[in-house]
């Protein structure tokens, strides 16, 4: 059996040379995160399955009409993770801007950005949790951006504030600043004063079985 969603499509992050892709159900403004039913993938989006039948990309806003498979994935980490059928291409069906999707849907507001206020959380707490979340719009603001040298290549955070609470260097996922920024030497930057931000909560690390906190995609 197969099941039919209209996204908006939020973000498309960085994930292991592939993509982590989410948006938002139209109809229901429920949070789906598209994923590959290849185990190598590790729940990522290859390129080739976000390009449309004439050879365009998926775009950030697009409202695209996916096929799901019936298949369960069942991640206690990530509830929003359904497997896509791999055998349709995804179609466009409209655009939306990020405003009137705001003013339709509004922001997921909570007290604490996945249930604690550290830029982590051991994954064997977000077990405990019974209504769990890997997925988040949220306005945040005083936005920096920082650039640390690693042995060989570049790592960047971010430090913000929401809700009138500082955070300090979350993960950044998105694709265009992390290239913006690849180029800079080691530093903290200022990005923006107001932005609207795709946080997404990853599955445990085996080194440390911490779910991290990412900031995938930065309007």
């Amino acid at each position: 059996m197969i099941v039919v969603r209209k996204l908006v499509i939020l973000a498309a992050s960085a994930k292991f040379n592939n993509f982590c892709v989410a948006g938002v159900d139209i109809d229901t403004g429920e949070w789906i995160r598209p994923i590959s039913e290849k185990l190598e993938l590790e729940e990522a989006v290859p390129l080739d399955d976000l390009k449309y039948p004439d050879g365009a990309r998926v775009e950030l806003l697009d409202i695209v009409e996916i096929k799901f498979s019936d298949r369960a994935v069942n991640n206690p980490f990530q509830p929003e993770n359904f497997f896509y059928n791999e055998k349709y291409f995804w179609q466009k069906v409209g655009r939306v801007t990020l405003q009137e999707l705001i003013d339709e849907r509004g922001f997921d507001l909570r007290d604490k950005i996945f249930f604690s206020d550290e830029r982590s959380i051991f994954g064997a707490d977000v077990e405990k949790i019974s209504e769990r979340e890997s997925l988040l719009l949220l306005p945040v603001e005083n936005l920096f951006i920082s650039v640390e040298q690693a042995k060989d290549h570049k790592k960047f955070f971010a430090d913000f504030e929401y809700r009138g609470k500082k955070f300090f260097r979350f993960s950044v996922g998105d694709i265009a600043v992390r290239k913006n920024f690849k180029a800079r030497d080691a530093g903290k930057f200022f990005l923006k004063s107001k932005a609207v931000v795709v946080f997404s909560l990853t599955n445990p690390f085996r080194a440390d079985y911490n779910c991290y906190k990412i900031l995938a995609q930065i309007f």
